[in-house]
This record gives C-alpha cells, structure tokens and sequence, in this order.
C-alpha cells in the first residue's frame, strides 16, 4: 500500500544514523526561514535545500508521495483564494456583473503571486513534516523533546499520535485484503462506487482504533504512568564532537537569520501593488550562503559518520 511509504523504516544511510538531536536541529534549520521570509527566491532556495537533505537520505520516492497529496491541495487553494480574496491594484480579468452571492468578479496578478507563495509554503511544509516522519527515530525524537524540558505527558501525546499514523495505516492494509477475500471490489467501478466500497473500511478501522486506545490506557495504568520521579531511557542518545559542532553552527545560523528578517531581508510586498521581485546584491549572498552552509552541514553529517565507523 502506498500509504506505508510514508513510515519510518531504517536505512543504512549516513543522514539515518546521525544523532536524533542533529536530525531536529537540520530540520529546525530547513523549516525556521519559511516563516521569518516570503520572498521567492528564499522560499526556493529553502525548498532546494530540503530537496538536497532528501536526496542525501536516499528517500525521494516516500518523498515524492507526499507531493501527490499536496497536488491536489495546491488546486483547491489556488482556486479557492482567487475567488475569495480578489486584492491588489493589477487587474487580469473583471466581470462587473453581479454575481450570485459572491457579487463583483476579479483577478488580480498579485492575488496570484500571493496564492502561488502560500502555496509554496504548504509544499515546504509537507516536505517537512514528510522528511521528519522518514528519517527520525520515534524513539529518538521522544528524547530529543525530553532533553528540550518538555513535559513527559505531552511528549507521550506527541509520540504516541506519530506512533498511531503508521499503526493505522497497516491496520486499514489488513483491513482491505479482509474485505477483498470476502468478495468486495474496491478497485472496480468508477469514482463514486469507489468511494462507497471504501466508506465501509471505516467502521472496522475506527473499532480497532478504539480497542488499541483502551489498551494503551490500561498498559499506561498498570505501568504507574502517572507516577511522578525521575525516567531513564534504555538506550541514549550519544554525541560526538561533529555532533556538538553541527549543533553549535546550525543555533548561530538561526539567530544570524532572526537578525536578518529583523533587518528587513526576504520581505517581498504583494498588496496593494507588488514590489521588484529581484533582491539587492547582498541577499544574493545570502542565499549563496544558505546553500552552502546547507551542504556543509551535510558533509559534516557524513565525516561524523565516518569517524563514527
């Protein structure tokens, strides 16, 4: 099933075996300049260098599933903001007629720029959310909140709601090939005979969803869960002197962006009239910077796993 590619599995890959702490940091560093910038040029250049981290993982086809998804969300918002939030002073296309409810019609260029950069913001999103369910460890990500001084309960939330995406998944597989053998044609039809033969997966999901949670319930009670006292982990996250130095880089260059937002670099105005989409000489090395300082966390990610060997 195609849903299972969206699950951890280990791989024998430098990016796989770095340390969880890395793995958040690198991620933290890729997804922090989506909200402190709107310009283009750094929306893109944030996308190359998750797609170069992706690339480095070995996990472009689980990667590629998630854009299959976001595909279809991209149409739905473009349209949906082109015709509900018609700002900006460039007119395309207007019909002064009064529409049914919706009244006047118009688009403008800079509701399409604007669509076009939410869009972009939602990819780079997906891209993260898909590259953090990858290549993280759910056991390691479980440390890495608890060494942030996250309360142990909400870290259990957390963990135990990413542990349930996959567990749910393999569930709906089992699911299918059940109500397959007894007969039902899942893939036969068309659209809306589809749609109803899937409906019926529902029921016998959501029970078994029910039935696992009030298993989890009594395992937490019969393990004094709510307890309160110091807890140790079996095995612990261990950091070598590349891990402290990729650590080290990657928090200075987080605060180096903060600065830069705060100095007005990556704004692009879009409403009411947009503003010269090409930067000032800096910011081009800026983002050449971006670009580099990103391989060169990399790099470093592969000689700490070299050393490591």
């Amino acid at each position: 099933m195609i849903f299972l590619q969206l699950t951890y599995k280990p791989k024998e890959n430098f990016v796989y075996r770095s340390n969880g702490v890395v793995q958040v940091c690198e991620l933290t560093n890729a997804v922090q300049p989506g909200a402190l910038f709107n310009h283009p040029f750094y929306l893109g250049i944030i996308f190359l260098n998750i797609l170069i981290l992706v690339l480095f993982s070995e996990c472009l086809d689980e990667i590629l599933v998630y854009f299959r998804f976001m595909l279809i969300i991209s149409l739905f918002t473009f349209f949906i903001n082109i015709i509900l939030y018609p700002e900006g002073t460039t007119i395309i296309f207007q019909i002064s007629n009064d529409f049914p409810i919706l009244g006047g019609f118009k688009i403008t260029f800079e509701t399409i720029v604007s669509t076009i950069i939410i869009i972009l913001r939602l990819t780079l999103l997906f891209l993260i959310f898909g590259t953090i369910n990858l290549i993280i460890n759910p056991d390691e990500l479980i440390q890495v909140l608890v060494k942030l001084k996250i309360p142990h309960s909400i870290v259990f939330i957390i963990t135990l709601s990413l542990n349930f995406f996959p567990i749910i998944l393999k569930d709906l597989e089992k699911i299918r090939e059940i109500q397959q053998c007894k007969g039902l044609e899942l893939e036969k039809g068309n659209f809306f005979s589809k749609f109803k033969n899937n409906v019926k997966l529902i029921l016998p999901l959501l029970t078994n969803s029910l039935e696992r949670s009030i298993q989890n319930a009594e395992a937490l009670e019969a393990r004094a869960f709510h307890v309160k006292g110091k807890r140790e982990f079996y095995r612990t996250i261990r950091f070598s002197i590349s891990d402290y130095f990729i650590i080290f880089f990657i928090i200075s260059y987080l605060i180096f962006q903060i600065y830069l937002s705060f100095q007005g670099f990556g704004k692009y105005i879009i409403y009411p009239t947009l503003t010269e989409v090409f930067l000032g000489g800096l910011e081009y090395y800026v983002l050449l910077f971006s670009l580099i300082s990103n391989f060169l966390i990399i790099g470093l990610l592969y000689l700490g796993d070299k050393i490591e060997k």
